[in-house]
């Protein structure tokens, strides 16, 4: 949850800009003072404060205790500073008094919420997972208690023949494989992770005391990325797998995302909705899908420039992200479209789902320059087994969100079947 806190009675910002943060999904709580917010912050377990920079000047004794109480609760508590004015001195006394960000009014509810975005996913990052494979239980035990306790989740596996199947249930980012194993090496076994299409850019670090320099290179030829001598520190042994690690994900995120919206790109989100067809298929459950439309959107670019349009785009992206539920699939299009796969929804909830989208989306303010306008959103809906094959549901829904626009925009339409 992101709370955002404010200082009780200070309408500085406007109570239509703290509207629109709630709308992005932010939690928005008027404090008394610095012990309201010592109180939040550790009940809740983060928090985000948001103040007038005239009070570093007008309340000096406040915003002391302010930069006291974040120097004790580090990261959990973050501090930004808004002002009427932006020049170099009201900048340098926000950063003196523990500020991370500065914003002029009138503050854009969307910049602010990106920020506060990005300061909240730097705590709630999702730990590296690592597959460890070796013969010896004992090495296997040290070295997951090692990077265990360095924040990584791990799995286990003394039998080869159990490693593909870990890859599919634990979907790792890096394994940490032994070189020599009685029952298949490992460079063998490296051969045959790579053999799967789905596992072949998984990086594979080597761990063993072989230092003949030809054997490590002839290991790494076989599919393996890294090699590291046995013993090696703990300290070594976390960071050589960190940094594997992240740079999986960062490569795994841009093939798979949208560059602007940060959502599954066109293709990634097809393929999605294919593997959910195929496990609805087989349970016999149901799964709408979902294609959003900003209305007008070409008139928007043209009036106000593409600047302007992609922080619409990015705003959507971010609306649908709060506002759908953590099990939907959401991913951009193409253009100013959008796609969500919702499993387990029939058409009644997902149509429920999204008109509150709509909703939502029709309230927010989205600025240029002085002024501020607003947008709607259409959407179509589709859902399978209505529809058979992947294909023919994003056909469906297709064709349900021209049918919402031909009625005027601004409404959800339900494909409910092949008539």
């Amino acid at each position: 949850m992101k709370n955002v806190f404010v200082p009780a009675g200070d309408r500085g910002l406007g109570a239509e800009l703290l509207g629109q943060l709630r709308i992005y999904g932010i939690t928005v709580r008027e404090v008394e003072g610095v012990a309201d917010v010592a109180r939040l912050t550790a009940s809740i377990g983060s928090g985000l404060f948001l103040i007038d920079a005239a009070k570093i000047d007008r309340e000096p004794a406040f915003v002391a205790e302010i930069i006291k109480l974040k120097e004790s609760l580090g990261n959990s508590l973050r501090v930004l500073f808004y002002a009427d004015k932006d020049d170099f001195d009201a900048r340098l006394k926000t950063v003196r008094a523990g500020g991370e960000a500065f914003f002029q009014l009138p503050v854009d509810a969307w910049r602010l919420a990106e920020k506060v975005d990005a300061l909240f996913n730097e705590r709630e990052l999702e730990p590296y997972r690592v597959l460890i494979v070796d013969d010896d239980p004992e090495q296997v035990a040290y070295n997951s208690e090692v990077l265990s306790r360095a924040g990584m989740n791990t799995a286990t596996a003394t039998d080869p023949t159990q490693v593909i199947p870990l890859l599919v249930e634990t979907k790792p980012d890096i394994i940490l494989m032994d070189m020599y194993m009685p029952q298949c090496t490992g460079p063998e076994l490296a051969g045959i992770v790579r053999q799967h299409e789905a596992f072949a850019a998984i990086p594979i670090i080597f761990l063993s005391v072989e230092r003949d320099f030809e054997k490590q290179i002839s290991a790494i030829r076989r599919g393996g990325d890294e090699f590291l001598e046995k013993p090696i520190k703990p300290e070594h042994l976390v960071s050589s797998v960190a940094m594997r690690a992240e740079r999986t994900r960062a490569i795994r995120f841009y093939m798979e995302r949208d560059y602007l919206t940060g959502l599954l790109n066109h293709t990634t989100l097809t393929e999605r909705l294919s593997n959910e067809v195929l496990r609805a298929r087989r349970s016999g459950a149901v799964i709408s899908f979902a294609k959003i439309d900003i209305d007008r959107f070409r008139d928007v670019n043209e009036r106000y420039g593409h600047l302007t349009g992609d922080r619409i785009l990015r705003s959507v992206s971010r609306l649908l992200a709060e506002r759908l539920r953590r099990t939907d699939i959401i991913g951009r299009f193409g253009g100013e479209e959008f796609g969500a796969i919702l499993p387990g929804a029939d058409c009644r909830c997902a149509a429920r789902l999204i008109e509150e989208l709509r909703d939502s989306f029709a309230h927010l303010s989205h600025r240029f320059e002085d002024r501020s306008f607003t947008l709607t959103l259409s959407a179509g809906i589709a859902s399978y087994p209505d529809f058979v094959g992947p294909m023919d549901v994003i056909e469906a829904a297709d064709r349900a969100l021209r049918r919402s626009k031909e009625s005027g925009r601004d409404r959800v339409t339900v494909e409910s079947s092949r008539a």
